[in-house]
């Protein structure tokens, strides 16, 4: 049986539940002095009204399916089914609930909970009533946002998507580097566009260097949209909103940007990257992904999805010797050598080592060099454009088309005979220390 009503839930409803527009709000508490407190707040608020309240996550449960809420404000310490059991149940069976999560804890592990859980909001006790109205506010519109899944002007002029094969699936690409500095970003993105160059493929690039990202600053790129709309709010499977969230880039190609403050990356965990490549994966042919220059958990979920995954160095010293550790650690993970392919981004010329003794010191053969040329790459990045659009026929580009040809021949050609390019398609197996043997 369901529970009683509170009179002043049904005195609220009476008066604003029919009009349009209005909000409706759920409130889930255990205690009765914080209901009434948050109804009588919310009750100030002409476009908002409490629909109902609940003092048990079953009972929460119970009328949220009956009423129907916009928004469900739950407490994370509900008796029987917690907070987060809540929440869970509200996301599964009504994902048109957006869900704020109350909580006297103020650590990050509330916090992360509550977000893995489905809510879109974490408020901690005690709350100012204006940041509940906005906290209110925020969620009912990127539900709105949500709901809106008709596709933007330009689709209908992309019909590719739809004419893939059901059971295609992307190629992804992991770019990877030992240290920081050395261009990582700019072969990503410019590699992206030579993927699409040319043909009719659906090419994403994605920034999971989650707490410092370049690619926006690379391609001067706005960043009202970022993995992060994706991420805090657990919707990284959400095929839908993923389109919504990408960026329109140069050349093409589309873009999904990293956060813009770095304390969202705490809360990326391998389950949600992997449901978000996959869903990638069944709209794009391919997908970069410019990784971070350090070992974290996103790196390591780029490169355990990667079908290949590009080691970028440049002839340094410390490029070098941090690249052999990077092979060391795709051996760890036993990736297979097929899939790795190592290029030698020429940042100067001064103090490089040999590309010879490169190659020694590394076990592996450097499948292709990228030229150095501030004018060309320098220009492409203050303007924000790939060279591989400013400077089709630049050397640098005839490098990157080739390492695209490598990964899809039928990659667009850019041809230069202005500087050798080398790409080994079969390279050099490395030997294996015992202790990385399978």
């Amino acid at each position: 049986m369901r529970p009683a009503r509170d009179s002043g839930v049904e005195e609220s409803r009476e008066r604003r539940g029919d009009d349009v527009g209005v909000i409706r709000v759920l409130i889930a508490d255990e205690s009765r002095i914080v209901n009434d407190n948050i109804l009588r707040r919310l009750a100030l608020e002409e476009d908002i009204v409490v629909c109902g309240s609940a003092a048990d996550g079953e009972s929460a449960v119970q009328e949220a399916l009956w009423l129907r809420p916009d928004i469900a404000v739950v407490d994370a310490g509900l008796p029987g089914m917690d907070g987060g059991q809540t929440t869970e149940m509200l996301a599964q069976c009504l994902p048109g609930t957006g869900v704020i999560m109350m909580s006297m804890e103020a650590e990050n592990d509330a916090y992360r909970l509550a977000m893995l859980a489905g809510a879109r909001e974490f408020l901690q006790k005690p709350f100012r009533g204006d940041d509940l109205v906005a906290a209110v506010r925020r969620v009912h519109e990127f539900g709105q946002r949500r709901a809106v899944t008709a596709p933007p002007v330009a689709a209908p002029a992309e019909p590719e998507p739809a004419a893939r094969p059901i059971d295609a699936r992307g190629a992804v690409t992991a770019v990877i580097a030992g240290k920081g500095g050395i261009g990582k970003t700019v072969v990503a993105v410019n590699l992206a566009v030579a993927l699409r160059t040319g043909q009719p493929r659906q090419v994403a690039v994605v920034d999971l260097s989650l707490q410092f990202g370049d690619v926006a600053a690379t391609l001067a790129l706005p960043t009202d949209h970022t993995i992060s709309d994706l991420l805090v709010d657990s919707d990284a499977g959400d095929s839908d909103l993923v389109r919504q969230t990408l960026v329109a880039g140069p050349g093409g190609i589309s873009v999904l940007l990293a956060p813009t403050t770095p304390d969202i990356a705490e809360y990326a965990t391998a389950t949600q990257l992997t449901r978000l490549i996959e869903v990638l994966r069944a709209d794009f042919d391919h997908i970069v992904i410019d990784t971070p220059s350090y070992l974290t958990e996103p790196t390591m979920t780029a490169i355990s999805l990667a079908d290949h995954v590009l080691v970028v160095t440049d002839l340094s010293v410390p490029g070098i010797k941090n690249t052999r550790l990077v092979r060391g650690v795709l051996e760890t993970l036993q990736v297979s050598p097929e899939r790795v392919m190592v290029v030698a981004n020429h940042r100067e010329s001064a103090g490089e080592l040999d590309g010879g003794g490169a190659e020694t010191f590394l076990g592996v053969a450097i499948a292709a060099d990228i030229p150095f040329d501030a004018r060309v790459v320098a220009t492409s990045v203050n303007k924000g454009v790939p060279f591989m659009i400013s400077g089709p026929n630049t050397p640098q580009s005839a490098a990157i088309s080739a390492i695209a040809r490598a990964i899809d021949p039928a990659a667009h050609a850019v041809k230069s005979s202005a500087h050798p390019v080398r790409v080994h398609e079969k390279k050099k197996r490395p030997r294996r220390m015992p202790s990385f043997s399978r």
